[in-house]
């Protein structure tokens, strides 16, 4: 079965060949054997056309699949001036002309324009502010909400290992932080850590430990997903890391306390400017911008976790914007001990049970698996009717996560 892409029709080479630009920004040579019997006479600039993927030899453009454009691709643009069917439109990134506008587009107006600098629909009779640049067909209407409001019963104490991590936390966080350490923060002329960056293998700990750290601080915690705050929609993403941290900010004025904004997945909105495309560039300058204003924000901490250290941007990681990179690893074994103690709680155990020896047969598990460890061999006595958990109940389930990983 061949497989498809589309692709936005940037320039007609000729009646056999189309040059077009896919979705993830990369122009490519196709052949253009779209039929004459389509709804459409003939591709033109600007049109999206269905393209069948080819492995030995060029791909080529089957079907016509809009006259618009990319939808999600649209940009917005303020019209300078019309003649002849071609508009001067200015956009956040300049001046550039826009081809196949029609007659009753006029200057000052605000239009939606393809990727391929092509007219595509009229947004506004006039400039609107910059925060509500967003095509009307391309306008999200969900309410993101970004403050942890839940109650976070974690602390570092309930944290097994990761004494590095928890000692610098404390440090540079919590101590200059605690009201009883005020003057002699001022008399020192401390310098409240601006962010830190959590880094290291997944299920470490390092969600866990941010939200600990809101238990220790007095303040509001505000979590953000990356992938989840990435969007399609052009623009959309840098209102909303504007968003969130002037809502940071207001929180902090409003308290009195430091707000803690939680980043999760850095990498994922925050990749190497030489390897991204426009939008991923655009989003990094962002990110640079809400960092570096840190001095006229007030008290916000920015904690970012991330599993990939060399997929994010270097710029982000220099000194005074993450001052604090700490590695989250996998436990030794008198750490995994403490995590399966902790896990366990006040779950009552038998007297074979040795988490000690359970640490030693659980090399290379992380905090997250010697969790679910725990929370198996609960189900397994459960399942055996007893009160309490014994010590072949957490064998097995060592075993089948184990096995689970093979």
């Amino acid at each position: 079965m061949p497989d498809f892409y589309a692709g936005c029709v940037t320039e007609c080479l000729s009646d056999t060949e189309l040059l077009v630009m896919r979705r993830n920004g990369n122009e490519e040579l196709v052949e253009n054997i779209v039929p004459q019997e389509t709804d459409y006479e003939s591709v033109e600039l600007g049109d999206v056309v269905k393209i069948e993927e080819r492995p030995s030899y060029k791909d080529r453009a089957i079907d016509i699949c809009s006259r618009n454009g990319f939808s999600s691709g649209n940009i917005p643009a303020v019209v300078e001036d019309v003649f002849d069917g071609t508009a001067l439109v200015r956009t956040n990134n300049g001046l550039s002309t826009v081809t196949r506008v029609p007659g009753h587009v006029s200057a000052g107006e605000t239009i939606a324009v393809s990727a391929a600098w092509t007219y595509h629909d009229r947004i506004s009779e006039s400039p609107p502010d910059i925060d509500d640049l967003l095509s009307e067909s391309s306008t999200s209407d969900d309410d993101y909400e970004w403050r942890y409001d839940e109650e976070i019963p974690v602390t570092l104490d309930d944290i097994g290992g990761l004494d590095h991590v928890k000692r610098a936390v404390r440090e540079q966080i919590i101590q200059p932080l605690d009201t009883e350490n005020e003057d002699l923060s001022d008399t020192l002329d401390i310098t409240l850590s601006r962010g830190l960056l959590f880094y290291g293998p997944a299920g470490t700990g390092k969600t866990r430990t941010a939200k600990a750290v809101t238990n220790h601080v007095d303040g509001d915690l505000f979590i953000v997903d990356g992938p989840e705050l990435v969007s399609k929609y052009y623009g959309e993403t840098e209102r909303q890391i504007r968003d969130v941290f002037q809502e940071a900010e207001q929180a902090a004025e409003t308290s009195g306390d430091p707000s803690i904004v939680f980043f999760d997945e850095l990498d994922s909105m925050a990749p190497p400017r030489g390897q991204a495309d426009e939008t991923e560039r655009r989003i990094v300058a962002q990110l640079l911008s809400e960092l570096d204003g840190f001095d006229e924000r007030g008290d916000i901490i920015v904690i970012g976790a991330t599993n990939l250290v060399d997929e994010i941007d270097q710029a982000i990681l220099r000194p005074g914007r993450f001052d604090t990179q700490l590695e989250f690893s996998k436990p030794e074994p008198e750490a995994r001990e403490a995590i399966l103690q902790i896990s366990l709680g006040e779950t009552p155990t038998a007297d074979d049970v040795h988490l000690s020896a359970i640490a030693a047969e659980t090399d290379k598990f992380t905090g997250a698996d010697l969790a679910a460890v725990v929370e198996q061999a609960k189900y397994l006595a459960l399942q055996d009717g007893t009160s309490s958990v014994r010590m072949e109940h957490l064998r097995i389930s060592a075993a089948r996560r184990k096995e689970e990983q093979t």
